[in-house]
Parts: C-alpha cells; structure tokens; sequence
C-alpha cells in the first residue's frame, strides 16, 4: 500500500484525540482532520469503531455519519415527516446510511394504499460520487425482480433538487435477531440460507456483486420470507476485468463492514462473485455457532487486515467448543437459540457444515465455490443426507453418508444378510448408488463452472486488448455468444439448450425476431434430444418459439407450435398449471392476429383464471394477460372498459418492474390510446409523451415496441389535425418497420394505413393508394381475408379511390370493406362508421341519395364522437348530410 507508514501515522494521530470527544464532536472532527482524503477516511472509521468497540459504533450510526459528512444534528431533512415528496407521504424516519436517510412513506394519492421505504440523500450531500452511487444503485435494483430482493418502485427528485429512491417497504428484522428470537435449529437456518443464496446468485447471474452481506442487510418478514436489502455499495461488474471482476471505486475508497469483509476487499483488490461467496461464509459462521470467525474489536488496522487475509478462522464446531471451554453458560445460551445444546450443536457442525463454511471462506478465491447456487447446493445436499463437494469424497464418507439416509434399511439387511456374498452384493449396491449421487453433484459443478466459463469469456470481449480499441456492442455480444453456445458446450446439453433458450428470447425482446427463431429452434431440438417428444421442458420450448414465430408474422407455424405446447402441457401438468397460462395468452394473441376477437378474449380468460386460481393475479405476468385482454376491448368500442384494465396492469408493473420497464411503457401507450378514444386528449398528449420516453430510453429509438408507439403518436396527430407531423411521424415509421420487421409483417401494412389515411386528409389521395394497395398486398401473403385488418385498408382505399372520382371503383372497395367489418366489429365501431360515411358520400355523388342518406345520418355521430368535428371525414360526412335537406 502505497504511504502506508504515512498513513498509519497520521490514523492513530487522529483516532487518539477523536477518543477523547463527544460522539456529536468527534464527527465533525474526523472529517475536517481527513477532508477529503477518502483514503484516509476509510482507515480512521475503522480503526477508531475497533477502539470504541465495534458494536457501540455501529449503534451510533457514528461511521455513516462521517461518511456522510455531516452529523444527524444538521440534517434538514427531520422536518419531511408529515410532508409529501412525489406521490408520496413521509411517516416517520427508518434509519440513516452513509449516503443519507430512509423514511417509511405511504401514497397519497387514491389510486391504492401501499407502504414505501424512501432512501433521501440527505442535505448538503450532493456531490458528484454521490450522486453517481445514487444512480448506480437505482440502476443496480431496477434490474433485479426477484422474490428475495427488496425491490425499486421508483425514483426521482424533490422540489429542491433532493435524489431519492422510492423501494418496496419491508417490514422484518435482521436475519439473526430473527434466528435467535424464534430459536430456529440449524437446519431451519440453513433452509434461509439456502434461499439467500439463491437472491445473491440471481443478482450475479445479472452481473452484480453486493459487497456488503452483514446480517442487517438481510431482513426476515413476519412470514420468514428472507429479503435482500441495501445495494447502495454493490456495483455492476467492470467490463475491464470480466464477467466476474469489478473495480474498486474510483477514488480507492473501500467501502465495507470489516467484520463481513473478504481479503480481497480488506487490501483493496478486485472484487468478484467470489466475494459474496466468502460473506455467505462469515454470514454462516455467525448464524450457525453464535460467534464470529474472528475476533477483530481492539485490534489495530494492521492486524486487522493481517488477520482477515492470512489468519485461518477455527471451524465452527471448533469455536462452540473453544467457547464450551471458555464460558459453559454463555455457549448455554447460544445453543438454546437453536434449540439445542452445546454438544449436539458441537456434533451437528463436525463434519460437513464445518467443510461447506471453510470451502466458503478459503483466502484464495478461485478455491471457494464457483456459484453461489453451487454453495446452496451442497447444503441442500447436507439437510438431505447426501454427499456434498466440501467434503472429501473418500469411499468411507459415502458409505457413511448412505448409511445415515438409509439408517432403517441397513440394519435390517445387516440383520438377515449373513453371508460374505450378500454383503458384498449390498454393499455393490450401496457403491453404485453413491457413485450415482457423486455424478450428479459433479454434474451441477460442472454445469456452474461451464456457464460462470462461458460468461467470462463473452465479457472479456469488451477487454481493450481483445477487442483492439473497437466498441463491443450487445448484438455483437450475443452473436458471438450464440454462435460460441451452438458449436460448443455439446458434453453439457441442458446447460446449451437453457443458454440458447435464453439468448433467442433476448433476440426477440431486441426485435431481431429472424435470429430469435434460429436459436430457439435449436433450443427445441436441444431439449427433444434430451428429454424425448413429451416433457414439460419440450412444451415450453415450443410455447417459445411459437411465439417468436408470431413475431415473424408466420403464423400457420406459430399455430403448430402453439398447438402442440398446450396439448402437451394440459396431458402433463394438467389444464390448470400455471404453466399452461403463459401457452394461452400467446394462443390469445395468435387468435387477434388471424382475426378471431372471440377466440382471443377466450383464451386470455382462461389464461387470467388460471393466475387467479394460483393466487398470481397481483404478478406482472397476469398484468400482460390483462393488457391483451384490454387491447382487445379498444377493438370492441368499450374503451370505459379497457382503459380499467390497462390501469390495473400499469399499477402492478409499476410496482413490481418499476417505471424504467418497456412493459410499463406499453401500459403507458394503451392508456393514451384509450384517453384518446373517449377524446381526451390533452391527457392523451401527456401519456404518450412519457410512453415514447420509457421506450425509447430501455429499448432504443429502432426497436419495433417503440416503433409501435411512435405510429400510435402518429394517429394521435392524426386526429388532434396536425397532419404535417403526422405524415412525418409514420413515413418514418413505415421506414424502420420495414428493415425491422421485414417487408411482408402485417404490422407494416397497419402503419402503410395508417400513413395513407393522413394522405387522403391532406388531400393526396394518389400518394395515399398507393399506401393501401401496398398495405393489401401485405395482408393478402399474411393474414385471412376477412381479417380486420383488410377492411381497414379497403376503406382507405375506397376513400381514395372516391377522392379522385373513381366512384365505381369506391363503391365496389367500399362495399367489400363493408362485409368484412360487419362481420368482426361492433355496429358502433369508429371503423365501420368511417367505412358507411365513405359509401354514403359514394353513392350521392352516383346521386342515389336514398340509398345514401340512412348510411351519412348513422356514421356521422359515430364519427363526430371518436374523430371530432373538426376532422376531414366528419366534415365531409356532415357537408353531404347538409346537401340532402
């Protein structure tokens, strides 16, 4: 360390008068003594918290005050309770950290009652590292949705200029006050530690690391549901290094808690998922014996650090017995918190849960478990009875092992089986089914290895020196990782199948629905070749890509794929499985598509009745269902109806996938289209501007969903008669959804007439048929004759035709959109109305004005309602009604 002499110097300087001072005064002393040396800072909270003794320190919040820079006494923000900050209602005040304060807040507005937790940076506190780990830790939780984790709502700033954090409120207690206060066995703390081990590998698997696992972080709900708290010091994983490394902060300022620090945070090096695994360790240590692995109050900086990166901890059972020795009543005490004593606790740690935390805690560590799921493996192996990876896999520690799971069926064989050869026979036996159990535990090693190799790999692609100065960008990322995956990875096929699964539904999610289908073809016939025609991996995998088919607008094969997933999943699981659900909502899509709005609202019923039933109603997968299901009311005219529903779907994404979520922003487009629909459009005008926002920033400006919102906002200019920008709107619509989708996807057709219908009203209608025919020959290569979809364009095109004084031809397009919208809209459909208006004008300009006049009077309130007055269609129905008197 570079100056450490210097440093030292300068620590134990400081920290011998800060002693000697109040808690109030030693604040501001520390920090004008280290100004803005973070360095130094760091050391001096160390040092002094250790000769304070730690846990007064840490009760004082005396360390996340100085960090903060400023003590509680003058923070403005003890005057927010009773206040509103957003939407939002302080109550009273949870906690303080190193970057501010957390308050209890609940909504204030009637939408619905919902608790929070706002973390507030607290005044004064806004300088640029701050602020950036605000923003880095709102960008770390947006990512992760997780059961396990306490999730981001939302965010923003107050009126005077204040960053804040609004997150899922938990109320629970640290996990080992509620370990102790409930006196849970050891292996009722294991099965928590097992569920926290899967929250810290999810956030891996999303390239995060915590740093910071202590107790405190980790709250248990009245419901023993364990929640993973505070990544304000986590960081995204530093493409410099790999998938697996990040930097130390950029000012060198190790933050930590010493007391559940690994070596390599202790000297400052790079931090890696190895690092929580270490953490994990400690964190199991502390909850299994009672007692930290190291004794770290009084010593100095110097110790402290030679201890954690050199000293090797006891193993558990080896301090229950140290302490056994050294205090009986204390270790009395500790053992009835796991309801048990002190030599059954001393028994239970021997062995395994001895070698599972020592695997966890090695210094090096590319000797500690791969995985965090690979550490959670081998202590459900333990709670099972099973052989675990820690420990060495002698043929007497599997045979023993056997034996205590099979303690009842031995002694019984041992009791009649007499002879030498029965014995061996059993004990054949014995040693083929323990080979069995060392494979798949191999297995599961192997696999994690492969996948944390794989991984490494991809992100070392952004490495300078591989990529020789040239930008890595994600399609490049995924290109070469999916072509890394289908030529390699053969000796592990369900790891390859899952990794080709993943990456072609990211594809789709990008709009690159071609290579979307490649892969997940080869993830079909990957889980086929594994698992035989029928298997309920089999059926998901053709849900899957039958829904990237959709996308691709083939829907003849969309349909045999969608088919054959529901069959299979209703024959294996049941009808009711919540599996199936996700199969019919993508069938009710399939159904939309072809036309059939009857189909479609049966099949995402069903698919809701199915979340219902299984209690999933409040998840964001049945706010999907119910966004399709409101998509589909907007086709029937019941816009009251849909626009309660894109409501409900909007509140739960919002709080489970908070605003930064293209799904929310669909939400947010649907809305301003059923605003728009009952004709309110400065409310109309808001909503999309916020929907192209939040898709345009999560998805980018070229992605076909954002596509989608950008020709909405082109019809919405449509109607509100700003035809010049909406002309310029769709045209580039048309542009990117052509290269995006392809030439022949029906949704290039919707936007060519949706252009056309701006043309006709700005008096073009040449341009404007040419934009329906192209349209029409569209829909004829991809969707039924009668779909809804035709009917729109040959209305567009009768329009034209009628403009330009074809009447003949008008009246035969507009009779043929006639019969097609009769069939599959309401009577009062806007659509249907636009099509009547148009045979109408038609057929007086033939002057047959009977024939006319029953057509104009029944269209023009229709029209009047949904276009306004002031559109061209409505005037021109209601100027041809006015030459009828």
């Amino acid at each position: 360390m570079e100056n450490g002499n210097n440093i030292h110097e300068q620590v134990t300087t400081i920290v011998a008068h800060a002693r000697g001072l109040s808690t109030q005064d030693r604040g501001d002393y520390v920090r004008r003594a280290c100004g803005a040396d973070e360095t130094l800072l760091s050391h001096v909270l160390q040092a002094l918290g250790d000769a304070l003794g730690e846990k007064v320190a840490q009760e004082q919040g005396f360390w996340d005050d100085v960090a903060a820079g400023e003590s509680a006494r003058t923070s403005p923000l003890e005057t927010l309770e009773g206040q509103l900050l957003g939407r939002y209602r302080i109550v009273r005040k949870l906690g303080s950290g190193g970057m501010g304060d957390v308050y209890l807040a609940e909504r204030a507005d009637e939408e619905y009652q919902q608790r929070v937790a706002l973390k507030i940076v607290r005044g004064g506190l806004f300088s640029p590292q701050i602020q950036s780990r605000l923003r880095m830790e709102r960008q770390i939780l947006a990512t992760l949705q997780h059961p396990n984790i306490a999730r981001l709502l939302d965010g923003g700033r107050a009126p005077d200029g204040t960053p804040y954090l609004v997150m899922e409120y938990i109320d629970g207690e640290p996990i080992d006050t509620y370990c102790d206060r409930r006196r849970l066995s050891v292996a009722e703390r294991l099965q928590l530690l097992r569920t926290i081990c899967g929250a810290v590998h999810y956030a891996h698997q999303n390239l995060i690391v915590h740093r910071d696992l202590k107790p405190n972080n980790i709250l248990i709900t009245p419901d023993g549901v364990p929640k993973l708290l505070d990544f304000g010091i986590a960081k995204l994983l530093d493409s410099r290094h790999s998938a697996h490394t990040l930097a130390v902060t950029h000012f060198e300022y190790r933050v930590m808690t010493p007391a559940h620090a690994s070596p390599e945070q202790v000297r400052g090096d790079v931090i890696t998922t190895a690092s929580d695994i270490y953490v994990l360790g400690v964190l199991m240590y502390e909850l299994l014996c009672g007692r930290r692995p190291f004794h770290l109050v009084g010593t100095s900086l110097t110790d402290m650090e030679r201890i954690i990166c050199e000293q090797e901890a006891l193993p558990p059972s080896a301090m229950v017995a140290r302490v056994m020795d050294e205090s009986p009543e204390l270790m009395a005490d500790l053992a009835s918190h796991r309801s048990t004593t002190a030599a059954r606790l001393q028994k239970q740690l021997r062995g395994d849960l001895d070698n599972i935390i020592g695997m966890s805690m090695r210094k090096d560590p590319e000797r500690r478990y791969a995985s965090a799921e690979q550490l959670a493996a081998d202590v459900e192996h333990h709670l099972n009875g099973q052989p675990v990876l820690a420990t060495s896999d002698t043929w007497v520690y599997r045979t023993r092992k056997f034996i205590k799971r099979h303690a009842l069926s031995v002694t019984a064989g041992v009791a009649v089986v007499i002879t030498l050869a029965a014995f061996s026979a059993v004990t054949y036996i014995q040693a083929q089914k323990i080979a069995e159990e060392r494979d798949v535990a191999t297995a599961e090693r192997t696999r994690a290895e492969q996948i944390s190799s794989f991984l490494v790999e991809l992100f070392e692609l952004s490495d300078p020196s591989r990529s020789r100065g040239n930008q890595v960008t994600a399609r490049e990322m995924l290109d070469i990782g999916a072509r890394r995956i289908r030529f390699g990875l053969n000796d592990q096929p369900e790891t390859r199948a899952t990794l080709l699964g993943t990456i072609g539904r990211v594809y789709g999610s990008m709009g690159l629905h071609e290579s979307s289908v490649e892969l997940l073809q080869d993830a079909l016939d990957s889980r086929i070749r594994i698992h035989g025609e029928r298997h309920p991996e089999v059926a998901q995998a053709r849900a899957a890509l039958g829904l990237a088919l959709c996308e691709r607008g083939q829907l003849d094969a969309c349909s045999q794929q969608l088919d054959a997933a529901l069959a299979m999943q209703k024959e294996l699981l049941g009808a009711d499985a919540v599996a199936v659900a996700p199969t019919l909502l993508a069938h009710g899509r399939l159904a939309q598509l072809r036309g059939d709005l009857d189909g479609a609202e049966r099949y995402f019923s069903d698919s809701l009745e199915i979340y219902r039933q299984h209690g999933q109603d409040r998840t964001s997968a049945a706010a999907s269902v119910m966004n399709e299901l409101a998509g589909l009311y907007t086709y029937r005219n019941d816009f009251e109806r849909a626009a309660t529903l894109f409501r409900a779907a909007l509140d739960i994404d919002r709080q489970s996938l908070g605003n930064d979520h293209p799904q929310v922003g669909i939400h947010v487009l649907n809305l301003a289209f059923t605003s728009q629909s009952l004709g309110k459009l400065d409310e109309a005008a808001g909503l999309y501007t916020e929907a192209l926002q939040i898709l345009g920033k999560v998805l980018g400006e070229t992605h076909p969903l954002t596509l989608d919102a950008s020709a909405n906002y082109g019809r919405f200019l449509h109607r509100r008669g700003d035809l010049a920008q909406a002309e310029q709107v769709l045209v580039r619509v048309v542009d990117l959804d052509r290269k995006a989708r392809g030439d022949q996807h029906p949704y290039v057709g919707h936007d060519l007439v949706s252009l056309g219908l701006v043309r006709v009203d700005a008096g073009n209608a040449a341009r404007a048929e040419q934009d329906f025919s192209a349209a029409l020959a569209i829909y004829g290569a991809s969707l039924p004759a009668d779909h809804p979809f035709a009917a729109s364009a040959l209305s567009g095109l009768g329009r034209a035709q009628l403009e330009q004084g074809r009447l003949k031809e008008a009246e035969q397009t507009l009779r043929q959109a006639s019969q097609i919208a009769t069939k599959s809209l309401a009577a009062d459909s806007p659509q249907l109305a636009a099509i009547n208006s148009s045979l109408g004008r038609t057929l007086l300009a033939q002057d047959r004005p009977s024939a006319a006049a029953p057509l104009l009077r029944e269209s023009y309130p229709l029209l009047a309602k949904a276009q306004g007055e002031d559109a061209v269609i409505t005037k021109r129905t209601k100027e041809a009604l006015a030459s009828l008197e």
